[in-house]
């Protein structure tokens, strides 16, 4: 049975944006009129800031990446006909690499969703290995105590941790999506909750494989099953539109 958790804690968004690669519909997965916006940034510590230290820790997150293999979409809202629930799934025709870095236009994108009223939308991110690469990766460096440091790398390959999030309007009230009203949905990824419980202590000890602290199920196993757990027991979230 798939994990279907998530590692987002928190959420900004930005209405009626477009990004300028995104001007021909028909480069868009998905069908309808309304766009519906991604991006993806790191978060370390309350700041929306990419190269955070970790709370408490010589540990620096510098980037990551994870790769979406489709979106899945439970949607409640309302047209011109009435009000509507409705179940699909967007599929891309290649993988989505989706790096953590704000509003880079080479990798956050948008879809074309059905233009609308909407009360909710519950969305489901699928992740997969491609390319040999991991679907969820990131990196950062340590800093040792004796005033040396080294890169850091978390790996986890696997397509049984995927992203759940619900997107609500403000105070509850419907959000619009159309052709000239495209929510952008700005992600960030705590980089504290992924390493909660990982101390100075373990990267200190920690093996250094070809100069650099490789932590995956092979590897620094220890601070990988912290990393994966941590990751497992986050809770769904729920994220608020505003205008």
């Amino acid at each position: 049975m798939k994990i279907t958790k998530n590692i987002l804690t928190a959420f900004a968004l930005a209405a009626t944006f477009a990004f300028t690669s995104c001007n021909n519909d028909e480069e868009l997965p998905g069908t309808g009129e309304g766009r519906l916006g991604f991006a993806f940034v790191l978060n370390n510590g309350g700041t929306s800031s990419a190269n955070g230290r970790v709370a408490n820790s010589n540990l620096t997150i510098e980037n990551g990446f994870i790769q979406i293999k489709e979106l899945e979409f439970e949607v409640e809202g309302r047209n011109e006909i009435g009000t509507f629930e409705k179940e699909f799934e967007i599929k891309f025709n290649e993988i989505r690499k989706v790096t953590f870095d704000e509003f880079d236009e080479s990798t956050d994108f948008f879809i074309n969703i059905e233009a609308g009223e909407y009360k909710e939308i519950e969305l489901e991110l699928d992740l997969i290995d491609y390319k040999n690469e991991p679907s969820i990766y990131i990196e950062g460096s340590y800093a040792f105590e004796d005033g040396s440091s080294a890169p850091v790398v978390f790996e986890y390959y696997g397509d049984d941790i995927d992203f759940e999030v619900e997107i609500e309007g403000d105070d509850d009230e419907y959000f619009i999506i159309d052709a000239q009203n495209n929510p952008l949905a700005l992600f960030e990824i705590s980089a504290v909750n992924w390493f909660r419980g990982v101390s100075n202590g373990d990267f200190e000890n920690a093996e250094v494989v070809d100069g650099v602290i490789l932590i995956n199920k092979d590897n620094n196993t220890s601070i990988y099953n912290r990393v994966k757990n941590n990751i497992d027991e986050f809770a769904d979230i729920e994220i608020k539109l505003k205008d």
